[in-house]
């Protein structure tokens, strides 16, 4: 704070330590009285005394109403500005004393970390001592034992040995006991505190909360089981669905290679134990400080061996494999290899004395040297022990057993230095230079591949994702893809054989899946649109383009990964546009919404004439093709381009069986159908031309299959055409000329006074209005209106429409086929030219089984005679000559006399129905009208009610 107000003495000019003021250049920050007239009266200016800020007992209120008691609003201002002034300088200051500062604290931080990997190794050498000087006393008791057992035993001495080893016993026993109930207790228990002599339980306490050490956040519940040499930690799971819970092993830590800290007890926090094993921290809270101090008691007494263990029969660590496992502490490594050296009296006596003293030497040299981490000199005196047991004919099993136990330790602690991630490159080379010299090639390689790949994760999690998924995947790139290039370059120079380069491209494999992985997450899972997806593609090939100058060609990798992806975008996209054109088709009026120039369309314009008339689904398909040849500009590429015709094809098509849907079910008017008609034309013609042209644009070739689509949908427009005349054959046939309910078998006199029914006269209503109609669109009038035609007759000459319900066949009057034969033959005669020979076939079919009927059923001679053809042109040409016509004509004058006519009769017709194909019709000049003097005769369909 003196820092602060010596700076402000030099801006302001405030004394510092009660010198006499400087002048300022602003009088509100003077801490004197700086005076100076307000108007009439003399009043003081307030000041701000950074002494009194700056004191332990500062009061704000007492200061703000001693020094603005008199002060106007003018002063009061100048005061908060002086203050504000005041604040900004000694944030100012602030700040640069904390970069002044920042390389001491992190220097600091640095030294307190050492620290604590300093107490750590003296805590094992302290135990490493105890457990020698141990083992020495251990010698020298059985050292004394053996020689009282070679003197003459007395009675007490024998004694007091047997009580000595069944007391002994009997522990073992206990603690043997005490193991099988903790497995019991806890499962998968005895994988990780496997049984060992003089190893037990110490105490257990339960309900502990293990927390996260950054965010001190619950991870799980646990129960710590204390021993007498290692400590289990044992989670609480729930059974099944029930509300029961287990306890599973979790993990274990032995004793030695451990840090118990206490962690201060605060409101926030709560009552904390940190356990520090290796590169590892746990961090444990208690919910009293009972349950706290009973933890750190039991480890306490553990380690101080009250219990009874036995600090020389601690038993060895857990068997881990050759690689990437734990280490052990340097103590136990370090009894375990006198011991196994000890062992074995017939091979100690094969090996000299100063043979054996070399080797203890070295080997005490290379504890001290690993324990102190000294790799270096450890793989030298490593080098050193195995060129002196080469040198020996004969070594000993148990001395190489113990040197190859160092190796295994030694190598072990530098795979753990060598996985730290983000190490420096000098550190890298260096610990895979001792691993190579040790013949740890192979777990060499892993460690450093993993390593790299940690590397990779921690350099990915500390990017930030603000919401520009452009931004965040370049930036990803970069991490992935120059990482992935320098560890090519270190792992060529680390590892010179070539028979390793095969786990170096599986590494790249498998970080390329991870990448696409991320890739995949933040852009095909959010369904971004096609310029994000091709804007995040062409930064990721930018990178990869760098490893293919380092020799290292990936590209063929990102397709395969990224190919099913892009697929099932455009396969979204596809059902999302299919989705739309659907409910726009259901939803439309069919109402001609435009019209459509075709200029520049020969084909079209010979079809449609100068414009195309289309209605909103055709424009709104139109649209949807041309904005999705735009989106899929930015990804195209030779290897979507059958996933991307496809979904054009699947599109058109999806909205012609749309179409074709509406036509068959909908209940439209002609105007309605028409313009469907028209519009399913300008799709084949129009709409799928355009879009294999912007197509061809695209892909910068020509797209054949998209052109062969015109072709192969040019008879759809005529399917549909059928689909109309079938409709409307039935739906006429049922409200008119209705040939299946029509009874043919009633009797009457065939005069000259008979006419074609008024049945027949609606039919040719309905056949002219349709003529109208086609009249207003570019539609072939022939092809339809005989389309029709055919579908009546089709259903006349159907076998099923001979026979009645109860499957005899259908019998006919002379009245009646006299009454059937004029009504068709009055059809054929003012239909004309729209009559196909396909159609007079089936109409001569017709009349032949009418008249077979009747002669079969008449053929004792109750037959009468038939009226010949003269007879029947003269009863048609007199229809035709009184309805106003001598030829075919569907105007709107044949239907208006027509109506008439039969308005005039009274009669009426029900309908029928047949399937058909139609034609156009020639229209001819109406006759003068005679007036309808003669009546039409009965007809055999019946009358409905009116």
């Amino acid at each position: 704070m003196d820092l602060v107000s010596r700076r402000k003495s030099l801006r302001r000019g405030i004394p510092i330590g009660g010198g006499a003021p400087t002048t300022s250049s602003r009088p509100g920050l003077d801490p004197l009285a700086y005076k100076q007239p307000l108007g009439d009266s003399q009043s003081e200016l307030p000041t701000v005394s950074l002494n009194r800020l700056t004191k332990s007992d500062f009061q704000p209120e007492d200061y703000l109403k001693e020094t603005l008691r008199s002060v106007d609003e003018g002063g009061i201002r100048q005061f908060r500005k002086a203050l504000e002034d005041s604040r900004r300088v000694a944030s100012k200051n602030l700040q640069k004393n904390v970069y002044k500062n920042y390389e001491s604290f992190v220097f600091i931080s640095k030294e307190i970390s050492s620290m604590e990997r300093d107490m750590q190794l003296l805590r094992e050498l302290l135990q490493s001592i105890n457990q020698i000087g141990d083992h020495l006393m251990d010698e020298d008791e059985q050292s004394l034992l053996d020689a009282d057992e070679q003197q003459p035993a007395g009675g007490r001495v024998l004694g007091r040995r047997r009580t000595m080893r069944m007391s002994m016993a009997n522990q073992q026993d206990m603690f043997k006991e005490q193991l099988t109930k903790v497995w019991r207790a806890i499962r998968d228990a005895q994988k990780f505190v496997p049984f060992a002599p003089n190893r037990h339980v110490v105490g257990d306490v339960r309900n502990i909360s293990e927390l996260s050490p950054s965010t001190l956040q619950i991870r799980q519940r646990i129960d710590i089981v204390v021993f007498s040499d290692m400590l289990l930690l044992a989670v609480r799971k729930k059974r099944g669905n029930y509300a029961q819970t287990m306890l599973v092993a979790d993990r274990s830590f032995a004793l030695g290679d451990v840090t118990v800290s206490d962690v201060s007890d605060s409101s926030r926090s709560g009552h904390l134990v940190k356990i520090v094993n290796r590169a590892e921290t746990f961090l444990f809270g208690f919910k009293d400080a009972d349950a706290k101090n009973e933890l750190l008691m039991l480890i306490g007494h553990a380690r101080a061996g009250i219990f009874g263990s036995d600090p020389q029969a601690l038993p060895p660590p857990l068997p881990a494999m050759r690689g990437l496992g734990g280490t052990a502490a340097p103590s136990s490594r370090s009894t375990k290899s006198r011991q196994s050296t000890s062992t074995g009296d017939d091979e100690q006596d094969e090996i000299s004395g100063s043979l054996k003293q070399r080797v203890d030497e070295m080997m005490d040299s290379l504890d001290i040297h690993i324990a102190r981490r000294e790799f270096k000199d450890s793989v030298v005196l490593v080098q050193r022990l195995k060129k002196l047991l080469s040198e020996v004919p004969k070594a000993p099993p148990s001395v190489s057993r113990a040197v190859e136990t160092h190796i295994t330790d030694l190598a072990r602690l530098i795979l753990a230095d060598l996985l730290i991630p983000c190490s420096p490159r000098k550190q890298v080379a260096a610990n895979i230079s001792l691993l190579h010299s040790l013949g740890w090639d192979k777990e060499a390689k892993e460690a450093f591949l993993v390593s790299r790949s940690a590397t990779i994760k921690n350099r990915t999690r500390q990017l930030k994702l603000e919401g520009n998924t452009r931004l965040y995947i370049r930036e990803l790139a970069i991490v992935f893809f120059r990482l992935i290039r320098n560890t090519c370059e270190w792992y060529s120079e680390f590892f010179t054989d070539s028979t390793m380069i095969s786990a170096l491209i599986a590494w790249v494999r498998q970080e390329m899946a991870g990448y696409a992985v991320i890739f995949r997450r933040h852009v095909f899972h959010e369904m971004q649109k096609f310029q994000v997806i091709a804007s995040c593609l062409n930064h990721t090939l930018a990178e990869v383009d760098i490893l293919g100058h380092a020799g290292l060609d990936l590209k063929f990798m990102l397709d395969q990964e990224f190919f099913p992806d892009l697929t099932n975008c455009i396969r979204s996209y596809e059902a999302q546009n299919m989705a739309l054109l659907i409910k726009i088709a259901a939803e439309d009026s069919l109402a001609v919404t435009s019209k459509i120039s075709t200029a520049n369309n020969e084909s079209a314009a010979r079809i449609f004439g100068p414009q195309i008339p289309i209605i909103a689904s055709v424009s709104k398909l139109d649209e949807v093709l041309t904005e999705f040849g735009n989106e899929l500009r930015h990804i195209v590429r030779d290897s979507l381009y059958g996933q991307v015709v496809a979904s054009v094809l699947a599109i058109i098509e999806g909205v012609l069986k749309q179409f074709l849907t509406l036509l068959r079910k909908g209940n439209n008017t002609y105007t309605q159908e028409f313009a469907l008609l028209v519009s399913t034309q300008a799709i084949v013609t129009w709409v799928i031309p355009r879009s294999a042209a912007h197509l061809d644009r695209i892909f910068g070739r020509t797209v054949t299959d998209i052109h062969n689509l015109e072709q192969r949908l040019e008879a759809f427009p005529s399917s549909l055409q059928d689909v109309f005349c079938q409709k409307h054959s039935v739906l006429i046939s049922k409200s008119t000329f209705d040939f299946v309910t029509a009874d043919f078998t009633k009797e009457g006199e065939v005069t000259d006074a008979m006419a074609p029914s008024s049945q027949m006269e609606q039919l040719l209503c309905r056949l002219g209005k349709i003529a109208r109609e086609l009249d207003q669109w570019p539609l072939s009038k022939r092809n339809i209106l005989s389309g029709v035609i055919d579908c009546l007759f089709v259903q006349m000459i159907n076998h099923r429409n001979w026979e009645t319900s109860n499957g005899d066949k259908r019998k006919f009057s002379h009245f009646g086929v006299h009454c059937l034969v004029l009504d068709i033959h009055f059809l054929l005669r003012v239909c004309g030219s729209l009559v196909s020979k396909n159609t007079n076939n089936m109409a001569n079919r017709v009349c032949e089984k009418a008249l077979r009927s009747y002669f079969a059923a008449n053929s004792g001679g109750n037959s009468k005679p038939m009226m010949n053809k003269s007879w029947y042109d003269a009863r048609v040409l007199g229809t035709m000559q009184r309805l106003g016509f001598e030829f075919p004509d569907f105007g709107a004058g044949f239907e208006h006399r027509s109506q008439q006519s039969f308005e005039g009769s009274g009669a009426a017709a029900t309908s029928t129905q047949a399937p058909s194909s139609g034609r156009k019709a020639s229209a001819e000049d109406n006759a003068p009208s005679p007036s309808p003097s003669s009546s039409p005769s009965p007809s055999p369909h019946p009358q409905p009610q009116q």
